[in-house]
């Protein structure tokens, strides 16, 4: 692989997907560029046959995967923090073993777009999203916490919980991405608690992020528990969920702050109240207290989130 022309690091994260794998490495291996790239995948220590067909990519394809087969289950953010500290590219794409690109230019389209933007950080596109098999699934793409259409991102979109667009059509410039990193490892922070939403608060704080507005990836949403997909581990409502979630929203404005950028939650806590209110039988007592504590103490406005609770009074 020429060191000299190699322009992005494909950063793929991958942990019990067999099934889906080979898509996504094949619809890497398919872009139409006219500059080197290299992939960097993280097996997860997979108890079915990812690693296998990890090796057999790796060997087929030597001057452009790197494959680093975990010993022991790092979790999906140390996967993916280790590999990215380890990419030599100008820029950076994420994609999850699971999901794949639709588009055979996506990554020379987001390139041209960054070489000729210098003051954008990052850039993103539109996502499908499928099941299991690949079925275009158009309901959750209409719920779905993804920009629906191009366009700037801002902060004003973050505090609705939007992301400029899902993990697989993202590309970043590599030395903000690594910078935050650093940044934030020196800092003492928490990076246990890192994941997408942090690092598109930190890149916002650094620079323009853009959508395109185009179709680039497919996001596979799977909830069977055996499948190595994001969703399966995260589509519940518990009080363990929701408390996590609020702590969630907290930390990112508490991050933003020391960022340089003024973020307020208060809007997604009160529809956090009408979803509890809506849920409320499935807590128990001391559940409910937590859960209505943490959303009044963790408000900037206390005095608006208990005028807004006592609209609806409930114990």
């Amino acid at each position: 692989m020429s060191k000299q022309n190699l322009k992005v690091s494909v950063v793929v994260a991958t942990y019990n997907h067999e099934k889906y794998i080979r898509h996504s490495l094949d619809s890497i291996l398919s872009q139409n560029v006219n500059f080197d790239y290299e992939v960097l995948i993280g097996e997860d220590c997979s108890t079915d046959n990812t690693a296998e067909i990890v090796r057999e990519y790796a060997n087929k394809y030597p001057d452009k995967i790197i494959p680093f087969i975990r010993e022991t289950n790092l979790g999906m953010t140390e996967n993916s923090l280790d590999l990215i500290m380890r990419t030599k590219g100008e820029y950076i794409a994420l994609i999850e073993g699971d999901d794949y690109w639709i588009d055979c230019d996506k990554l020379q389209k987001q390139v041209d777009f960054l070489d000729t933007h210098p003051d954008h950080e990052a850039c993103f596109g539109l996502c499908m999203i499928v099941d299991q098999d690949e079925v275009r699934q158009p309901d959750r793409e209409k719920y779905s916490g993804f920009m629906k259409q191009g366009g700037y991102y801002t902060v004003k979109e973050f505090e609705e919980y939007l992301l400029p667009g899902q993990t697989a059509t993202s590309l970043y410039r590599q030395s903000s991405f690594v910078g935050i990193l650093k940044d934030l490892k020196e800092s003492g922070y928490d990076m246990s608690r890192f994941i997408d939403r942090h690092l598109v608060l930190a890149m916002l704080s650094r620079g323009k992020l853009y959508n395109s507005g185009e179709y680039v990836s497919a996001y596979r949403y799977v909830l069977t528990t055996d499948s190595g997909s994001w969703s399966s581990k995260n589509d519940t409502y518990s009080s363990e969920s929701l408390l996590n979630y609020l702590d969630g929203l907290k930390d990112l404005e508490v991050l933003a702050h020391n960022m340089g950028l003024s973020v307020n939650f208060d809007s997604r806590r009160k529809y956090e109240w009408d979803k509890y209110k809506k849920n409320r039988s499935a807590f128990n007592k001391s559940e409910k207290a937590l859960i209505k504590k943490k959303l009044f103490f963790d408000s900037n406005n206390k005095f608006g989130m208990l005028r807004y609770r006592l609209r609806h009074f409930i114990w």
